[in-house]
């Protein structure tokens, strides 16, 4: 059997590892609460004019979202 790969912050206490790991899942579970707030703040500030689709295109730039979605529904390959 092939032994497991060992990443250079390998955690060999099991206990602390599944701490580690629940931190980790916990910090992306409100990062994305957070990122659905802000986008949605985008959207309705974009829908009522407040916002203009370049001021929304700066947002989503910082955000990092360009680079995700606009090829995605561009249709680039």
């Amino acid at each position: 059997m092939n032994a497991p790969l060992k990443h250079p912050l390998h955690v060999s206490d099991q206990h602390i590892r599944k701490l580690l790991q629940l931190a980790a899942l916990r910090f992306l579970s409100l990062r994305a609460r957070l990122l659905q707030h802000e986008v949605t703040q985008i959207g309705i500030a974009l829908k009522s004019g407040e916002m203009t689709p370049d001021d929304a295109d700066a947002r989503l730039d910082e955000l990092g979202a360009l680079d995700l979605v606009y090829p995605e529904i561009m249709g680039a390959e």
